[in-house]
């Protein structure tokens, strides 16, 4: 199986911090409007509280998308290494896969709906059955920004390569209408596949310099050694 080097963190850290500090801020709006004559202040802390836990339901929807994606990763050769929740520059990456296959960066979104995008647009949309629609960052730039941070970092500390975009959406309720013709944008079942089909381009010694140097940038703490 891969070497997990880290962890995803900060989403499942965010989602939790949210939903204690809404149900907080609930039970204040409550109490409020039970002892108190301050119905307006009261309601309105009730709606704040409601609306920082969907907050943190939403993290928390993204760290379960995340961990789907690193559950299949975990299956692939030993000599792959998965990094999680990665900070490079000033970009959070998702995933950071290092193999015998090349260096690639994961964007994941965990969304639902049918989902329509052209890869040069700046903006995507999410369509749900109800016919309601939500706009949100076109994910491909998003990750090939995430892909040049971390080739620029390489490339600092003397390792030239080039780092390949992948667009993973894993819920089992999305139906993808997207066109990207350089940047792969997949379903959860499709990505394993869609590796194992890439030629090998880097020696073992390349992909162990690569690890090595992104580990540089992982907080002892977060750092994870897992050989199964």
């Amino acid at each position: 199986m891969a070497q997990i080097l880290k962890e995803e963190t900060s989403l499942s850290e965010a989602g939790g911090k949210r939903i204690l500090g809404g149900i907080g801020a609930i039970i204040l709006g409550i109490l409020i409007l039970y002892f108190t004559q301050q119905g307006l202040i009261g309601v309105g802390i009730l709606i704040i509280g409601l609306i920082i836990v969907k907050q943190g339901s939403a993290f928390w929807k993204g760290s379960e998308g995340e961990d789907l994606v690193t559950g299949l990763l975990e299956h692939m050769p030993d000599n792959w290494y998965i990094i999680n929740d990665m900070v490079v520059g000033s970009s959070q990456i998702d995933h950071i896969v290092v193999c015998p296959k090349g260096v690639y960066t994961i964007e994941t979104k965990n969304y639902r709906g049918t989902i329509y995008g052209n890869a040069n647009d700046q903006y995507w949309m999410q369509v749900f059955p109800n016919g309601s629609e939500y706009d949100f960052y076109n994910p491909v730039k998003q990750g090939n920004k995430h892909s040049l941070e971390l080739s620029k970092y390489l490339e600092e500390n003397n390792l030239k390569s080039w780092v390949n975009t992948v667009v993973v959406f894993p819920g089992d309720e999305v139906t993808l209408k997207v066109y990207s013709p350089k940047t792969k944008v997949l379903y959860l079942k499709e990505l394993a596949a869609y590796f194992m089909e890439q030629r090998d381009t880097l020696d073992q010694k390349f992909c162990d310099d690569v690890v090595e140097c992104i580990q540089k940038l992982v907080p002892k703490e977060e750092s994870v050694s897992q050989n199964n």
